[in-house]
């Protein structure tokens, strides 16, 4: 058995089964795939031309038959596609029918529950609308009664200021009057001081021309006593 040229291991032993080679043994590469070096090396000679178009024949029926299998598959195929497909529109209107029903009767539910739920707003807007009715009387009673309350104290209020101003007004007026009677009194009292003033100036002028009048008097005096002197010594002697 030769061995395999490349990898220099056994070679494996096989039969050909294909066209005119058919059951002729030959020897090739044990290595597997990927790996396989393409050695061939042939055991059998080749078959003698009679038998190898007796080989033919049978190798041309199977192609023949092949290439029918291949059509029939073919057009199974696409008998198979085409089926494939009806079945596909027929389930996807189904889906549709059914989604089409689950819809409506959706629809149906919805529209009853809608109306339940709009049964329930209403009712509950109603008792809402009455409570807040109750609410608003109650706080317009409560804004009445303060609004009173603010009047009442509005009224005194006014009253008071009333009075206050009459008081203010009394006062301005004893002020008024005060104060003319204090600048009556003023101007009097500056008149009084313009007098004294003058009689103080006069005064002082008297009391000045006094002075002067008892320095004369002491300065005659003195004279006097000198004369007297003179008058004495003349006497002595």
């Amino acid at each position: 058995m030769s061995p395999c040229e490349k990898h220099g291991k056994a070679s494996e032993r096989l039969v050909a089964f294909e066209g005119t080679d058919t059951g002729r043994r030959f020897l090739a590469c044990a290595e597997p795939e990927g790996q396989n070096c393409g050695f061939v090396e042939w055991v059998d000679h080749q078959w003698p031309p009679t038998m190898q178009n007796a080989l033919l024949k049978p190798w041309a029926m199977v192609e023949d038959s092949k290439s029918a299998r291949v059509n029939d598959n073919l057009e199974s195929s696409f008998t198979i596609h085409h089926l494939t497909e009806e079945k596909n529109k027929l389930e996807a209107n189904y889906d549709k029918l059914v989604q089409d029903v689950h819809e409506l009767m959706s629809f149906q539910e919805d529209r009853v529950v809608d109306f339940r739920y709009l049964q329930d707003n209403l009712t509950y807007q109603q008792q809402c609308r009455s409570e807040l009715l109750a609410d608003m009387k109650a706080h317009m009673a409560k804004k009445d009664a303060e609004f009173e309350k603010l009047k009442q104290n509005y009224e005194v209020l006014l009253n008071l200021t009333r009075a206050q101003a009459t008081v203010i007004q009394n006062l301005k007026l004893k002020h008024i009057k005060d104060k003319q009677l204090f600048s009556e009194d003023k101007m009097n009292l500056e008149l009084k001081n313009a007098e004294l003033t003058k009689s103080e100036e006069k005064l002082t002028q008297e009391k000045l021309e006094l002075k002067l009048q008892i320095a004369e008097l002491m300065k005659a005096e003195e004279k006097l006593k000198e004369n007297i002197k003179g008058i004495q010594a003349i006497l002595e002697k």
